[in-house]
């Protein structure tokens, strides 16, 4: 009988996995075995998850991306999910896992699934989403497929409104994803919001533009003026203005819901909010002091910020029906009989309070352009010097820059001049120097100074000669 002596040692590499040599021993000759094994706990299999949230996605769920519009390749696709989403193992041991869909596999499916394609063979995003199949398989060979349904949390293909300066979608989703129901109608001196008793429709067309969609190519627009710039307006027979709900007789707020459709027939809702003073003889009625007063709801002892309902602004009108008090605050119920809308009876008063805004006149000194709250140019009318406009008693800073607003019949206008156009700047000079009125004429004889201080308008205009001169004084 031949002697058989066996001998192993072990050790585990940095990889995890296990490794065992054996050595065997046959009548004084030695042969060696090495095995090597990964742990049982390692062979987990791959599912997918939301980087964002840290949360899996089972089979079936909706992933949503908000990265492609119409017009996206399957690699477009693909980028999109790999941003948010990944693979792992079930056993967390950060083995390597490759997703085996590739951008050919996804083009099949979406061909299957008849979605419309462009010349350039890119997709057009249908409105109710698409389903994808995806297949990941680990180092050690476990593979795991799951079919999830991609879908938008905005239809960047139906129609977009505009309201306020803020970009809308369906259901007041605003641009930055978040839902507004602030919408207010408000009466201007071009538009009332109930004429001759009833609900005036213009006061929606004046106040809201509705844009066939807000998908640009493969991003989408989330600006006023990106749209503008890439989209069109929704004709006006197919927008629809559904007032039945306003009581034209009743003092209270009510919502007004518009309706777009655009000609790929997908269609977007905004409710926006008008405002009814209602009947002067039907209950008294006092007015708001201050801008921005809270509108409340009381449940019992309880009392919280009405959802859904904005503040008041100074001067507003409210019919008034009785008076509660709770933790020793005095509210009063406004709007109609029974409402559970409160206003501190504190921020009311019997008087209508002057609501003109403090102005002052100013002289133009350069020509100046009107903007906007966010500086943006408002179209191309301009106030030219010497002129004198009617502004806030301060300024407002926007950006880097001082600007006064307009104020029109006693109320702030929105429109804003730069205040260097009519305060000026004041710089030193760092030489002597002449004034001119043209690039060949001076002004007059004097010489100003080295170190004399001047005030300079607006910014520099080129003469003929090609140099730069600052606008300074009157008549100059």
């Amino acid at each position: 009988m031949k002697d058989i002596t066996v001998k192993s040692a072990s050790a585990s590499n940095s990889n995890g996995e296990f490794q065992q040599v054996v050595t065997f021993t046959v009548n004084d000759k030695a042969y060696q075995v090495t095995l090597n094994a990964k742990f049982a706990s390692q062979q987990g299999t791959p599912y997918f998850y939301n980087k964002d949230t840290n949360t899996v996605v089972n089979d079936g769920s909706t992933v949503s991306l908000n990265e492609i519009a119409n017009g996206f390749s399957s690699s477009d696709l693909l980028n999109a999910i790999q941003k948010h989403y990944a693979w792992k193992t079930s056993d967390q041991s950060n083995d390597t896992i490759n997703m085996t869909t590739t951008a050919s596999d996804v083009e099949s499916q979406l061909v299957a699934q008849g979605l419309k394609r462009a010349s350039n063979g890119n997709f057009d995003y249908p409105a109710n989403g698409f389903n994808l199949k995806l297949t990941a398989k680990s180092e050690n060979g476990n593979s795991t497929t799951i079919t999830v349904r991609i879908n938008a949390s905005v239809n960047y293909n139906a129609p977009a409104f505009v309201f306020d300066g803020n970009v809308y979608y369906n259901d007041n989703v605003m641009s930055n994803g978040k839902t507004s129901g602030n919408l207010v109608l408000k009466d201007t001196d071009k538009t009332k919001v109930i004429v001759n008793g009833k609900f005036n429709d213009a006061t929606v067309t004046d106040s809201v533009k509705a844009y066939v969609q807000s998908a640009f190519g493969t991003t989408f627009d989330k600006t006023p003026e990106e749209l503008a710039a890439h989209q069109q307006l929704v004709n006006p027979s197919n927008i629809k203005i559904d007032s039945s709900k306003v009581n034209t007789s009743v003092a209270g707020m009510y919502p007004v819901t518009i309706t777009a459709t655009n000609p790929a027939g997908f269609t977007s809702k905004l409710v926006v909010y008008a405002i009814v003073m209602g009947n002067p003889e039907k209950a008294p009625q006092e007015y708001v002091k201050a801008d921005n007063t809270k509108v409340y709801n009381i449940n019992g002892n309880v009392v919280s910020e009405a959802a859904n309902v904005p503040a008041l602004s100074k001067g507003a009108a409210v019919y008034t029906f009785g008076k509660v008090t709770v933790n020793g605050v005095e509210y009063t119920r406004i709007n109609k009989e029974g409402s559970n809308e409160f206003v501190k009876s504190s921020d009311l008063t019997a008087t209508k309070p002057d609501t003109t805004v403090p102005s002052q006149p100013k002289t133009i000194m350069h020509n100046a352009y009107y903007y906007d709250k966010n500086a943006k140019r408002v179209g191309t009318d301009k106030v030219t010097r010497y002129n004198t406009v009617t502004v806030a008693t301060s300024t407002t800073k926007i950006g880097d820059k001082t600007y006064y607003e307009v104020v029109e019949n006693g109320k702030l206008s929105g429109k804003f001049i730069n205040a260097d156009n009519i305060d000026g700047t004041k710089r030193t000079l760092k030489h002597n120097a002449y004034v001119y009125a043209t690039s060949k004429k001076r002004a007059n004889k004097f010489v100003l100074k080295k170190g004399e201080e001047v005030t300079t308008y607006g910014g520099t205009y080129t003469f003929k000669n090609g140099k730069q001169y600052y606008k300074i004084g009157n008549d100059t």
